[in-house]
């Protein structure tokens, strides 16, 4: 092994190193180099091609200029190559060989201190891949930002008396709900007993043009003995609700009225159209005399007034003798047969404020020999009905259940379940409302008169549909 310090027992050598100048091994003196100069300042190079960078700029610029005496780059100051005094002179390189930098490619960087140098060989980089063209999302207009409301601190305990409040409130509103479901299936229950007689295609004659706020119900009380006995309308009285005046008007229409029959031409007693066509004649005939639209009706025989009556618990009323003796007469020749009693069952004494019973409120509307005629027999039939509908609003349990058990089987109507749903729900209100009572044909409007049918009253239409209009139809 060569000695470390080449030949020498120690290193003894002073270091005279400079920016030109190098410690050579051995002691030999460095190279003859000129005095120390200040070395300018280097400016950056830019490693880039030059094709790369007049792309990148835009800008063309002159290459710069290359020596092409083929021989290397020198030092900057002292523009000699390096000498080794222990070793042969450095071998020319051959600049053909593929390993060193072709000057016919690319020209050498220069550098600021007058020298040159082969830039590296660096791949150029790959194009950037083409940007896919993004979809614009639409810019909705800037929401306000919501003000920070100062929250509130919960109240973490109900005073008392909320809570009490709340526990009531529960109590009633399921209350009301059980009661509400009650009454919703008992009313159902009833309405599914009475018999449905639907109406067939009728032609009404009556505007119903600004009068919405009124419903009517015919109420039609036949003079038939038995269920399959259709008989005659001794009574006609339309029941009105008035939801503008908050009142129920009871219009008897008598039965006695001359009137034209529709689509026949031919003229007779109002009474006659239901023993010709029914309920359904008996509504278009009233009106196309009366202009009053009637939809639904409820239709009654003896056997139902008399239960009727009996339901609620019989009415108190007034009671002339002449009264009495004429209820006598009509019990003992018909009611009582009728009701399958003793012809000498319930017979009244004499007059006075009397409680009648089914069989002798049924004989006391059905008088026509004392009085005015038939105009107070209408008269009686609606002061029956008034104390029948003031019984029902005392909503007492066992009404309703003698009503389920023997009226309403024997009630016949025109309207569908559901209709009659909704009649029953607005009846509860209905019951408070006030009560008033009309007759057709009104005093002064009608004439008496003798003609093939029998004896009649001729009747002013224009005049009576005058009052009705005022009357059923009022909006204050």
């Amino acid at each position: 092994m060569p000695n470390r310090y080449n030949g020498r027992d120690e290193d003894n050598i002073p270091n005279t190193d400079n920016e030109d100048t190098m410690l050579l091994p051995g002691g030999v003196n460095p190279y003859n180099a000129p005095p120390k100069q200040e070395l300018p300042p280097l400016r950056r190079v830019n490693r880039r091609s030059t094709s790369s960078q007049q792309g990148s700029s835009g800008a063309s610029q002159q290459p710069p200029h290359f020596p092409q005496s083929g021989q290397p780059p020198q030092f900057p100051h002292s523009q000699q190559p390096p000498q080794f005094p222990h070793s042969a002179p450095p071998q020319q390189p051959n600049y053909n060989d593929p390993q060193y930098y072709d000057y016919n490619q690319q020209s050498p960087q220069e550098y600021s201190g007058g020298g040159y140098y082969a830039p590296p060989m660096d791949e150029p980089a790959p194009p950037p891949p083409p940007k896919q063209p993004q979809k614009r999302k639409k810019t909705s207009a800037p929401q306000p930002e919501a003000e920070e409301r100062p929250k509130k601190k919960k109240r973490h305990h109900k005073s008392l008396l909320r809570r009490i409040v709340g526990r009531v409130f529960k109590t009633v509103l399921a209350l009301f709900m059980i009661l509400f479901c009650m009454y919703s299936c008992t009313s159902v229950a009833l309405i599914k007993k009475m018999d449905y007689l639907p109406s067939e295609s009728r032609t009404h004659y009556a505007d119903t043009l600004g009068r919405g706020h009124v419903r009517s119900i015919l109420v039609i009380g036949t003079d038939g003995r038995t269920a399959d006995d259709k008989g005659r309308s001794d009574s006609m009285i339309l029941v009105s609700l008035n939801s503008k005046t908050n009142e129920i008007i009871m219009t008897s229409f008598m039965r006695d009225c001359y009137v034209e029959l529709p689509n026949t031409g031919s003229w007779d007693k109002l009474n006659a159209a239901y023993a010709y066509g029914g309920a359904d004649l008996l509504m278009d005939t009233i009106e196309y005399n009366f202009d009053v639209r009637i939809d639904d009706y409820v239709a009654v025989d003896f056997a139902s007034f008399v239960s009727v009556v009996d339901a609620v618990g019989g009415i108190d009323i007034d009671v002339s003798n002449e009264e009495a003796e004429e209820i006598n007469v009509i019990l003992i020749s018909e009611v009582n047969e009728l009701m399958g009693d003793d012809r000498m069952s319930d017979l009244l004494s004499g007059g006075g404020k009397l409680h009648l019973n089914g069989k002798q409120a049924l004989s006391y509307s059905r008088i026509r020999k004392v009085g005015n005629s038939d105009f107070e027999r209408t008269e009686r039939q609606r002061r029956v009905m008034s104390l029948i509908i003031a019984k029902l609003k005392k909503f007492k349990p066992s009404i309703f259940k003698n009503l389920a058990s023997d009226v309403i089987p024997d009630v016949s109507t025109n309207m569908s379940t559901p209709k009659a749903y909704l009649y029953s729900l607005r009846l509860p209100f209905a019951l408070k409302y006030k009560t008033k009572q009309i007759q057709i044909p009104v005093e002064g409007s009608y004439t008496a008169a003798d003609v093939d049918v029998g004896n009649v009253l001729q009747v002013d239409f224009g005049e009576n549909r005058k009052v009705i209009d005022e009357e059923v139809f009022a909006k204050d």
